[in-house]
């Protein structure tokens, strides 16, 4: 299955929103269209406004955002983002909407021989942002994110994003403050699976010894 664009979203000032506008990015036209951008991309805005990632932005930044945006449908076994993707951009999620995300284990042999394949580590809900690391260092995918649900999302390439950041400070200093916060949530949740592990990897060492 594949993802379904939708017609692009044309503003009443004649801006039509698309990854194009980072080769004729026009602030000022940007700006505009943001204030009265139409239904359907007012729709979006109201879907998606509650993302964490997005929070303390007003729904003129979002749409700022968007309007350098491309629109996917995905239903449920889509790939929204698949691993070792190579792609500079982020995703924005809709709500009324659940992706799970998948990464493989690769371990070498003998182990990787009985253990292999994919896990399974976790559903998120919509609204939400995924990909976001990408922004911050360009580099592989490291895991694949696919549609639990049907689902709606706005693709935006890193190179728009940087644009409109440095441009517009409000946003630039919003967005990457969110993402640090996400990151330190993260850390955190990761030191605990590892003290639990530790703990884990300790009583079963005692326990053979006995």
């Amino acid at each position: 299955m594949t993802a379904v664009a939708a017609p692009v979203v044309v503003a009443k000032n004649g801006l039509k929103m698309g990854p194009h506008l980072a080769t004729e990015f026009d602030y000022a036209r940007i700006e505009e269209a943001s204030k009265d951008p139409g239904p359907v991309m007012a729709d979006w805005i109201q879907r998606s406004k509650k993302a964490n990632m997005l929070a303390e932005l007003t729904e003129e930044e979002i749409g700022q955002l968007f309007f350098g945006g491309e629109y996917f449908h995905y239903e449920p076994g889509d790939v929204v983002i698949p691993w070792m993707d190579t792609k500079d951009s982020v995703f924005v999620l809709m709500a009324e909407g659940r992706v799970r995300i998948i990464t493989p284990i690769i371990l070498p042999p003998p182990v990787g021989d009985w253990l292999s394949g994919e896990k399974s580590l976790l559903e998120i809900p919509a609204p939400q942002l995924v990909g976001h690391f990408n922004l911050l260092s360009s580099t592989v995918r490291s895991a694949t994110v696919e549609a639990v649900t049907p689902l709606d999302a706005i693709e935006i390439q890193k190179n728009y994003v940087e644009l409109i950041t440095k441009t517009n400070m409000h946003i630039g200093a919003t967005l990457f403050k969110n993402m640090g916060r996400a990151l330190q949530g993260q850390l955190r949740f990761t030191n605990n699976d590892v003290q639990n592990l530790t703990v884990a990897v300790a009583l079963a060492s005692r326990a053979l010894r006995k």
